[in-house]
């Protein structure tokens, strides 16, 4: 009985701390339906933690795309400014491009 208890544990712990593969969708400057909100030719948006959506660019910065990941992310220097790569919408002043539909996708 004790063997199994330490089994289950050992294999608690294991299944926890395995890598998971996420969940991932590519969005390129070609392929893209609508007007762009970003500068770079591709970004991949990707959930992590419970809430937290990121995108990452071909040149490996990852950006916090929602709140949470803001959030989440706050004193993270691996997480860049999206405000690097997002574009001002040319409709109107002061005002950018809206990403809603990376986060919805």
């Amino acid at each position: 009985m004790k063997n199994i208890c330490i089994f289950s544990v050992l294999f608690f712990i294991l299944s926890c701390s395995a890598p998971s593969a996420r969940n991932t969708l590519k969005f390129t400057k070609q392929d893209y339906i609508g007007e762009r909100p970003f500068s770079v030719n591709e970004i991949e948006v990707y959930c992590s933690g419970y809430k937290e959506i990121y995108g990452k660019t071909s040149n490996g910065k990852v950006y916090a795309l929602n709140g949470s990941a803001k959030g989440a992310s706050h004193n993270d220097p691996a997480i860049s400014d999206v405000e690097e790569i997002w574009l001002d919408d040319p409709k109107w002043a002061g005002l950018k491009i809206s990403y809603g539909d990376f986060i919805t996708q």
